[in-house]
C-alpha cells in the first residue's frame, strides 16, 4: 500500500526542473511540506475564503503571494476584478504596498462574468507580459483550470484563482489550494494599552497540495519588519477579532 501510494505521489508531483526556480513566503514549516520545498512560480494556485466575510483575508493571502514572487522575479502583474465574485471591492494601493506588492507593476481588467475573467487570464499568459495573472471566479470547471494550469506552465507565470466562500468547490488542476479565515488579533506592548487592534491575523489550510502534505498554520503580518511569518502561540486568544472601526 505504502509502495502504490509512493507511486501516486510520484505521478501527482508537477513538472519542475530545478529548485533555484522556486519563491517561498519565507516561513520554512510552511515550504517543508511543499513537494519541492517551496513555491513553483509558473504554476495554478487556488485561493478561496472560508467564509463569506473572509474575502478581505484571502485577497490579503494572494497579495502576499505576488509579492513574494516579486522579490523573485521582477515584472508587471494582471488582477481581473470581479465583484461578482468575491465581493471584495476595489484594490487599495496603499494597502498592496503594506504587505510588499507595488502598485505601479500592477494592471487591472475589471469585469462582470467569469466568462470574462477566464479569457482576460489566458490571453494575458500567452502574451508573455506578465510573471502573474490573478483573476477573481465564481466557480471554475476543471477542464478549465487545466488549461490555465497548461497555460501558466508553459508561458512561465504564475496564476492564482480567487475565489468565494463555497463548500464545494469542486475538482480543480491547481498544485495547491488553500481556505483562508481572518483570524483574532493580539494586541501587545504599546498598541494593547491603547485597546488597538493588533497585526492582522489568518487561518490558513493548505487542503489540496499536489506531491506535498496538506496543512493549517496561524500566520501574523508584522508591520514592523513588513513580513509574514508564524503567529506566536497565545493561549488565552479572544474568540471573536477585535472590534475596530478601521479598514484595509
Amino acid at each position: 500500500m505504502e509502495d502504490l501510494r509512493a507511486r501516486i505521489r510520484a505521478l501527482e508531483r508537477p513538472s519542475w526542473t530545478g529548485e533555484e526556480k522556486l519563491f517561498s513566503l519565507g516561513i520554512p514549516e510552511i515550504d517543508r511540506q511543499l513537494p519541492a520545498g517551496g513555491f513553483l512560480p509558473a504554476a495554478l494556485y487556488e485561493v478561496l475564503a472560508d467564509r463569506p466575510v473572509d474575502a478581505g483575508a484571502a485577497t490579503g493571502f494572494c497579495i502576499t503571494l505576488l509579492a513574494a514572487l516579486a522579490d523573485y522575479r521582477k515584472g508587471r502583474v494582471l488582477w481581473c476584478l470581479n465583484n461578482n465574485a468575491t465581493d471584495a471591492g476595489e484594490i487599495y494601493p496603499a494597502g498592496l504596498t503594506q504587505h510588499g506588492l507595488d502598485p505601479s507593476c500592477l494592471t487591472i481588467v475589471k469585469t462582470t462574468r467569469d466568462t470574462d475573467v477566464l479569457w482576460a487570464m489566458e490571453e494575458a499568459l500567452r502574451s508573455n507580459a506578465f510573471i502573474a495573472v490573478l483573476g477573481e471566479l465564481r466557480a471554475i470547471a476543471m477542464t478549465a483550470s487545466r488549461r490555465l494550469q497548461l497555460a501558466a506552465e508553459e508561458n512561465d507565470a504564475l496564476t492564482v484563482l480567487l475565489r468565494p466562500a463555497t463548500e464545494t468547490p469542486g475538482l480543480s488542476a491547481a498544485v495547491q489550494r488553500w481556505r483562508i479565515k481572518a483570524a483574532p488579533s493580539h494586541p501587545r506592548g504599546f498598541v494593547a494599552t491603547l485597546n488597538e487592534p493588533g497585526n492582522t491575523c489568518w487561518d490558513t489550510t493548505l487542503f489540496r497540495s499536489r506531491g506535498g502534505t496538506p496543512g493549517t498554520w496561524l500566520l501574523e503580518w508584522c508591520d514592523e519588519t513588513d513580513h509574514l511569518a508564524l503567529a506566536p502561540p497565545v493561549c488565552d486568544r479572544p474568540v471573536e477579532p477585535h472590534n475596530t472601526g478601521l479598514t484595509g
